[in-house]
């Protein structure tokens, strides 16, 4: 059964090695997206800047929280 639960371990530490980087390919590609719209509209590109910023940090703060108390 050790061999298993190595596997297992294995398994549970690829996956979360995958997530953060699915998650810094799709914002990566949602920024430069919004870069190439948004190069003309600069009031809108700050708005939207400002917005994106505070949900990351938010997102972020949850995740912390979520990872020191469970």
């Amino acid at each position: 059964m050790p061999g298993r639960l190595a596997g297992r371990r294995a398994d549970r530490a690829a996956q979360h090695g995958a997530h953060p980087t699915a998650c810094a390919v799709s914002c990566l590609g949602v920024g430069i997206l919004a870069r190439t719209v948004l190069e003309t509209r600069s009031s809108a590109a700050r708005v939207i800047t400002r917005i994106s910023g505070a949900m990351v940090i938010a997102i972020g703060a949850l995740l912390l929280v979520e990872r020191l108390t469970g």
